[in-house]
């Protein structure tokens, strides 16, 4: 089982859930971290680099795997969700 894969787990069992969102009007990249929710926040013109620089500090490699899975990975189930200026993307349960 892949890293991400753990993540995902968790996910399922309600314990973590992790967001990558797409807002238009996002200047700058940020990160919120809850108990049961990370969401990167970023806009169109950011790059997975403005990812791993806002991150790498905050987050296991688990979780920057499992975002860049969210980011990358046309082979993994996604679900895609706008809500006004935003795109937020999140595994499939």
């Amino acid at each position: 089982m892949s890293p991400a894969d753990a993540v995902i787990r968790d996910e399922e069992r309600g314990e973590k859930m992790i967001e990558l969102v797409v807002d238009d009007n996002c200047l700058v990249p940020d990160l919120s971290k809850e108990s049961d929710l990370i969401r990167v926040i970023i806009g169109p013109s950011h790059d997975f680099d403005d990812i791993l620089d806002l991150c790498a500090s905050s987050l296991t490699n688990e979780e920057i795997a499992h975002i860049h899975r969210l980011w990358s990975d046309d082979d993994f189930p996604r679900t895609f969700i706008r809500e006004g200026d935003s795109l937020i993307i999140r595994a499939r349960n």
